[in-house]
């Protein structure tokens, strides 16, 4: 059942002004994150369109936007990237089985009312989770960012060594794309706070591309991309699907936490309460229905529901604002789409998840309580070293039995 908390003296005006600003940055965002999980860039827009759409009609807050967001992306690339070749038709595939699985652990979960379980989880070990994630994602960057081709088999630290030994053989005007577009991200903001840099940078490097033909000078672009609606895709199942599953619970789990957190930090903002279990099935069935056009997981987007709730917005109809600004793009826009830079929207990526570090909560949690700042660490090297699930579980558990030890030893 549709459920929009209008507010008193609503005005359309609002939702429409910040359902146009929020689907101005979802469209390169989208792009960007279908490149980060192993997906055509098109396939960014169909899971910034449909999961907005289902969203607005079952989900229970006024401001949570939902479509594809970083954590997950490389989430999904390190579930599926040891059985199936990124950027394939058996990839999407996967994709579509991968989403499947995670809508329907959602759904259960709403169904059985496990939504309250998840107040009990620490925020330490979310964002010891999150800033993990968020340093495998900018590392992911390097090859789009520098054109260099980065060894699979290195972990993290030598990656980086290996950029800065290998610096040489980069690709100079890629490099100076990247560098640019990054300092102009970090800095406009700063002095022009309501100027939409991202669209303004991919707008002219994308025109620059084009009339000096860059593509010749080496620049990779992001190609192709198909315009029109998408269409319906029945999954072929395989027995290795079943080897997603250990990936599709940690997904569902992160993609909970983490859209939850944001949903109740502004809960009451809004006149009828926030209710997590229908959130739950509403997140869940959102990436089922996306899942069958083979778009990229969707998740509850920390940086587009701040700007959402900054930008005016007052109900879910804001979403569905947002979801037409996608769908015109779909339908008329793609062919520009293919002058875009890849190490621009790489740029876009390093300065999205550069804000997923909580640098404060981390300074405080030293200062004030130091077994919440170890359960962070734990998680956070976890994550890096042994892997996303892993990480998750490693978190858990420290917190877990670290309050078993305190509680023993109290009584």
């Amino acid at each position: 059942m549709v459920q929009f908390n209008f507010p008193a003296n609503y005005q359309y005006r609002d939702d429409i002004i910040a359902g146009l600003t929020v689907g101005a940055i979802t469209i390169p965002q989208g792009m960007a994150f279908a490149l980060l999980g192993g997906l055509p860039p098109i396939y960014g827009l169909y899971g910034s369109l449909f999961p907005l759409v289902v969203y607005a009609l079952l989900g229970t807050s006024n401001y949570l936007n939902l479509g594809p967001v970083s954590v997950i992306s490389i989430f999904v690339y390190t579930t599926l990237v040891p059985f199936v070749t990124p950027f394939t038709a058996e990839y999407i595939n996967a994709v579509i089985i991968l989403g499947l699985m995670i809508g329907a652990i959602q759904c259960l979960g709403g169904l059985l009312q496990w939504g309250k379980y998840f107040d009990y989880i620490p925020k330490s070990v979310v964002s010891g989770f999150v800033q993990a994630a968020a340093v495998v994602i900018m590392v992911s960057q390097i090859p789009p960012a520098f054109q260099l081709e980065i060894p699979q088999q290195l972990n993290y630290i030598e990656k980086i060594y290996f950029l800065l030994l290998h610096f040489g053989e980069t690709h100079f005007l890629t490099d100076l794309f990247f560098i640019t577009a990054l300092l102009l991200l970090f800095l406009l903001p700063r002095f022009f706070p309501k100027f939409p840099t991202a669209i303004v940078l991919l707008t002219l490097t994308g025109v620059a591309a084009y009339a000096f033909n860059l593509e010749a000078e080496g620049i990779v672009l992001i190609g192709e991309v198909p315009q029109g609606l998408p269409v319906f895709l029945w999954p072929e199942w395989n027995t290795s699907a079943w080897n997603y599953l250990p990936g599709a619970f940690g997904i569902a789990f992160v993609t909970t936490v983490g859209s939850f957190v944001m949903a109740k930090s502004v809960a009451d903002r809004q006149p009828k309460a926030w209710n997590a279990n229908r959130d739950m099935v509403a997140l869940g069935a959102a990436k089922m229905v996306s899942a069958f056009f083979g778009s990229l997981v969707p998740a509850g987007s920390f940086n587009r529901s701040i700007l959402n709730l900054k930008s005016g917005a007052k109900t879910q109809i804001s979403g569905l604002v947002a979801a037409l600004m996608v769908l015109f793009t779909l339908l008329f826009l793609t062919p520009i789409v293919y002058y875009l830079p890849q190490s621009v929207i790489a740029a876009i990526i390093v300065y999205s998840v550069y804000y997923l570090f909580d640098f404060p909560l981390v300074k405080s949690l030293w200062n004030t309580d130091r077994k919440q700042a170890i359960y962070l660490l734990f998680t956070f090297l976890g994550t890096l070293t042994l892997g996303f699930v892993q990480g998750i579980v490693i978190g858990l558990l420290t917190s877990f039995v670290g309050n078993r030890i305190l509680k023993t030893k109290k009584d």
